[in-house]
């Protein structure tokens, strides 16, 4: 395959993608589309709560929607000025934070902001976690500081703790271990991958390990208790072992497994995401906006991890020309929602039958809808919201 190359403008640009990638084992079908929001308005995130989908974007609202139908349910609430984050509280509604350095926590029941978060210096916030009463945010650098702070959403006078000095860059990802939430995970476009005990209040002794991805990291998080991974802004990944961790100081650790830059390997021009669950095997959306296309394919462990391009699912059009955003799973993990720089939320059920080789089912676009300047460059897609 040849190489991706930068063309006069200093533009990447992609090989033309093969029509057999693998085997396309199935091919999900568009079933429903969101009514369109207004002109170059960008879908965000799109995240599910309960039995319905919540979705922030572009022009700074919080959105509420039908999950069969994926009509907006009224009124959209307009959440913050530059609205960057979407998380759910399991319960108990969404947290959302944005470039005013806030953070709202909405009951959806009411459509009401039940608390608002924020200190007395406010940084632009990029990132966001929460576990149970506790939330963490993490900054833009400003004023020479990136900072990771933690709340707790039952006294939000005052930050539990604050990070200060561990990023020298933006915090463009928060995790907690999911099997010991006291263990925070930060990303950063300094190339590092932090993990802090947070029972802990002096940040040195906090940080007990620390990782060199190498790249500005634009994406992280847990594969088990004891492995992480990182994506970084020009698609390279790679997984961490944490069991090598020293509780007396912090340790940098190499690779576990560097996977390198995945669009020549998984033969797509951007990673979306990688969507991690407690049930299935993690899934990569790996896509192509010029061949318009979102391939799903599972990250395995058999028994050191390897992507099984074999039996990939494939989402035919994807958001047309338009970047894919977000990506979500339904609770039986039929149905696939996607949310683009078309400004569109997508529902796709997965069809039972095998795709032959070089098949490929077209699939009408729905809601296909017209932008000025759609001509954008690989580069716009990794601008800061």
């Amino acid at each position: 395959m040849p190489a991706h190359h930068a063309n006069d403008d200093g533009d990447l640009v992609m090989p033309p993608m093969p029509c057999n990638v693998g085997t396309i084992a199935r091919v999900a079908a568009s079933v429903a589309v969101s009514p369109p929001l207004g002109l170059d308005t960008y879908v965000y995130e799109v995240i599910p709560f309960g039995d319905r989908l919540v979705s922030i974007s572009s022009d700074d609202s919080l959105r509420l929607v039908e999950p069969q139908t994926l009509q907006y349910i009224p009124d959209c609430t307009s959440i913050h000025d530059g609205v960057t984050c979407l998380k759910a509280i399991h319960g108990r509604g969404v947290l959302t934070a944005g470039r005013n350095g806030v953070v709202k926590c909405t009951d959806l029941r009411t459509n009401t902001t039940a608390q608002e978060i924020s200190k007395d210096v406010r940084q632009p916030i990029l990132s966001l976690a929460c576990e149970e009463n506790v939330i963490a945010t993490g900054t833009e650098l400003t004023s020479a500081q990136a900072t990771v702070t933690l709340w707790d959403l039952r006294a939000i006078q005052q930050p539990l703790l604050q990070y200060i000095e561990s990023h020298n860059d933006d915090v463009t990802e928060l995790s907690f271990n999911p099997s010991n939430p006291s263990i925070l995970l930060s990303g950063s476009t300094d190339g590092l991958i932090n993990l802090y005990d947070t029972s802990i209040t002096d940040e040195d002794d906090a940080l007990i390990q620390v990782f060199n991805h190498g790249s500005s990291v634009a994406h992280a998080g847990f594969l088990s208790d004891h492995e992480v991974y990182g994506l970084s802004h020009d698609e390279i990944f790679c997984i961490f072992d944490t069991n090598d961790c020293h509780q007396d100081e912090a340790h940098e650790s190499s690779h576990a497994h560097a996977f390198g830059d995945l669009r020549p390997q998984l033969h797509c021009e951007y990673v979306v995401n990688i969507v991690s669950s407690d049930k299935s095997a993690p899934i990569v959306g790996a896509a192509s906006h010029s061949a318009r296309y979102l391939d799903l394919i599972s990250l395995q462990r058999l028994p050191t991890w390897s992507f099984d391009t074999s039996n990939l699912v494939r989402l035919l059009g994807a958001h047309e020309e338009e970047i894919v955003r977000s990506m979500c799973f339904s609770g039986d993990s039929n149905t696939i929602f996607t949310g683009g720089e078309d400004g569109f939320i997508r529902a796709w059920r997965v069809a039972e039958e095998t795709a032959g080789e070089g098949r490929q089912p077209a699939i009408q676009g729905k809601g296909q809808k017209k932008r000025n300047g759609s001509d954008k460059s690989e580069r716009a897609r990794f601008r800061p919201y």
